[in-house]
């Protein structure tokens, strides 16, 4: 029998999937995690703090010299993890590492290589390969309750939020099999570890494609056919509003209907009746199953947010599943359903579904085109004329625009570079690769200019110290960076969030003070004000205008904004209000122009001016706009604020009886997210010689036209026939595919 030893972690990476892994490790008897390391060390330590971890590192190799530890969790992004999991693998510990194993087929045999040399446990967190539906699915097939299975169909057609809001910096947008090493990987690993590995031909053609900035192409559909176990038929489609995630498996004796998203399992079969009789039967028998299904998600849902039974969201409990197997495994050596050749096979048949299936060529890009994955010049000392922080983002751009328009010099600074559009790509730009948080990068970055415009959102998630860190310290930070080299002007972007709105009887202009009460407001809201309140009134040496935009619509921006309402899904916008009241709505073009005329305005020192435009549809007004404008069934939901209160107060009040100790709803935060407070922005546009639009129609054509999707390119295809790729292929050629 082997001795059970307790395992001693370190997550490398503090992002979101971190503290997922945080709490599901909390869970395991035996594990504990030693370390977090991540480059963005004020990250680790705020994770660290929430999970009581002792030690924080920079890098790797500072953890494997200090610190004890058997294990590790590569929670990067996946072009890094190649190279940390090889160095973790030479050091002699077992890895954990999040889905792709790597980026190639041939890094994956590099890595399982390694790992066998060294004796250790390599394994591939997918997230949802121990899903509940997947886990009730493997019970019931290897009870045949349907009997021999005789094919299945694989459906997974999903929304992808970073390919709505244009954030192609992202990793997966990189190259075309990126996207399916990211996406595909979650509904392909439940189908193979159900019906085993391909065999075969596989026949496989990609329909839509779309190339994005930086001429960079990505695969929007795809669909595929071939052999498992039995044959099955995938179809992967990304960017869709309304998500499907099934499994369809036809039995010799029934059928299963898997339902991911909406976590249902559907048995169809026969009862003993006559056909007549049979058919209602069994459809009773469904409604019923879909029933108590339903009722039991919603009593742990109850059950979750009264403190009276653990949380048991699915994704959740698929990851704890997995890390508990891996950690099981690496005592016991057994062997893992979530292996290193398991993640091996499935980054090959992601190249293979890239780079084979017919349509393929038009993802290659055409000649003398190059996209722009890595846009970070390298260290330079050269001035500019202005430094636009956040820049790369929804206003930054239009602030860009409007910048080379007047023929000014810019440094860009954002965390993220890549896959810009060409627009960024000029001689008057020069692009700084840098988080705000830091003041070492934002302090060499402000020594180059005369003028600094901070868009830099901070974030908007996440507990206050993380909101705190990300939008006040930085807001202190870029602030003291202008006084230390005699920056001319400081023009700070935040947030009619700031101020009280909840109001009717109130009109709001350009000296109404902060919300006297923001410590009582959202996270968001109050690190506004804070943020406000530090530049106005406690650093009175720094030349600084804030600008106050409203709700802010156009070119690149979202759709859902939270100032209509919030959403449960992306098609109904459920309101703060009945949605009658107008809404401080403003063009993004309109803040551009303001942000700059800001910059250079002697008389704006010091003042604080809200950029709200001149046509104010109510919530009512501007959805359904969003209706004619985009041909979708967009519906407002209407309710009395004081009836959300309500709402808010009841789930508070079960919380607090089930023993769970959290603050109280803010009645005043949900009357001002309402917005009913009026503006007069004369003084603004006195101030500025400011003039946003006003004319109607010229905003329905920039806020709701400008959101027309634009038709996804389909790729040629033969008719005669679709093309078939080998099965399997030598190691050797696996690694040139």
């Amino acid at each position: 029998m082997i001795a059970k030893t307790d395992s001693k972690v370190i997550l490398v990476g503090a992002g979101f999937i971190a503290d997922i892994h945080a709490r599901a490790i909390q869970s395991l008897p035996d594990v504990s995690i030693q370390a977090m390391v991540d480059p963005n060390l004020a990250a680790a330590q705020l994770l660290a703090q929430r999970y009581q971890v002792p030690h924080c590192f920079s890098q790797l190799d500072e953890a494997l010299a200090e610190i004890d530890f058997d294990t590790a969790h590569v929670l990067t992004p996946p072009n890094l993890h190649f190279e940390l999991t090889r160095h973790l693998l030479e050091h002699g510990k077992h890895v954990l590492v999040e889905k792709p194993l790597a980026e190639t087929p041939k890094e994956c045999d590099a890595l399982i290589t390694l790992a066998q040399q060294q004796g250790l446990t390599l394994a591939v967190n997918q997230n949802f390969l121990f899903h509940p539906v997947i886990e009730q699915a493997k019970y019931l097939l290897q009870n045949n309750a349907i009997g021999p299975v005789t094919s299945v169909t694989l459906n997974y057609e999903m929304p992808l939020r970073q390919l709505d809001s244009k954030q192609f910096s992202h990793w997966m947008f990189r190259q075309p099999v990126n996207l399916l090493l990211e996406q595909a990987v979650h509904p392909l690993s439940q189908l193979l570890t159900l019906f085993g590995q391909p065999q075969g031909a596989l026949i496989s053609r990609i329909s839509q494609m779309k190339v994005l900035s930086g001429h960079q192409p990505c695969i929007l559909r795809l669909d595929a056919m071939g052999e498992l176990s039995v044959p099955f038929h995938f179809s992967f489609a990304m960017g869709n509003d309304f998500p499907i995630w099934q499994l369809h498996i036809s039995g010799e004796d029934g059928t299963l209907m898997l339902d991911v998203v909406q976590q249902r399992v559907l048995l169809n079969g026969r009862s003993h009746f006559l056909p007549a009789l049979d058919s209602a039967v069994t459809a009773c028998s469904q409604a019923g199953s879909l029933i108590t299904q339903g009722v039991r998600q919603l009593a742990q849902y109850a059950g979750a947010i009264t403190g009276v039974s653990p949380a048991k969201d699915p994704f959740f409990l698929s990851m704890q599943t997995s890390l508990r197997e891996f950690h099981q495994a690496r005592e016991s050596q057994q062997p893992l359903p979530h292996s290193a050749a398991f993640g091996q096979a499935l980054v090959h048949l992601c190249h293979q579904l890239a780079e084979k299936s017919q349509g393929a060529d038009a993802l290659r890009l055409p000649p003398h085109t190059t996209p722009e994955r890595t846009s970070v010049n390298p260290p330079s000392d050269q001035p500019f004329d202005v430094l636009v922080i956040g820049g790369t983002g929804f206003i930054g751009r239009h602030v860009v625009s409007q910048l080379l328009a007047e023929r000014y010099t810019i440094g860009v600074m954002a965390r993220h570079l890549q896959s810009l559009p060409a627009f960024f790509h000029q001689p008057a730009i020069q692009l700084i690769q840098g988080d705000v948080c830091d003041p070492v990068a934002v302090d060499q970055a402000v020594s180059r200019t005369r003028y600094v415009i901070n868009l830099a959102h901070g974030g908007g998630s996440g507990d206050w110290p993380a909101i705190h860190h990300a939008m006040v310290d930085s807001a202190r930070t870029i602030a003291q960076a202008c006084l230390t080299h005699s920056i001319t002007r400081l023009v700070h972007v935040g947030s009619i969030a700031s101020l009280y709105l909840g109001s009717a009887r109130t009109v709001i202009h350009s000296a109404s003070p902060i919300d006297a009460d923001a410590r009582h407001r959202a996270h968001y809201a109050r690190a506004k004000a804070m943020a406000d309140e530090l530049l106005l009134h406690e650093m009175p040496d720094l030349d600084v205008v804030v600008l106050r935009p409203g709700i802010v619509v156009g070119n690149g921006g979202l759709i859902h904004h939270t100032g209509i309402g919030f959403f449960n899904n992306s098609q109904y916008f459920i309101g703060w209000n009945l949605g009658d009241n107008p809404l401080p709505f403003v063009l993004a073009e309109d803040v551009a122009s303001a942000t700059v005329t800001a910059m250079t305005t002697p008389a704006a020192r010091g003042k604080a001016l809200n950029l709200v435009g001149d046509v104010r549809p109510s919530a009512r007004e501007y959805v359904a706009m969003l209706n004619k404008g985009l041909a979708r069934p967009y519906r407002y939901v209407p309710q009395l604020t004081f009836w959300l209160y309500l709402q808010e107060i009841t789930k508070w009040a079960i919380k607090r009886l089930a023993g769970r100790s959290i603050s109280l709803p803010s009645l005043r935060d949900l009357k001002s997210r309402a917005m009913n407070a009026r503006f007069d922005t004369s003084g603004e546009k006195r101030l500025l010689n400011w003039q946003p639009v006003n004319d109607w129609h010229v905003f329905y054509q920039r806020a709701v036209l400008v959101h027309r999707h634009e038709s996804p390119v389909t790729p040629p295809v033969q008719p005669a026939r679709l093309h078939e790729s080998t099965p399997e292929t030598p190691p050797s050629e696996k690694a040139t595919a």
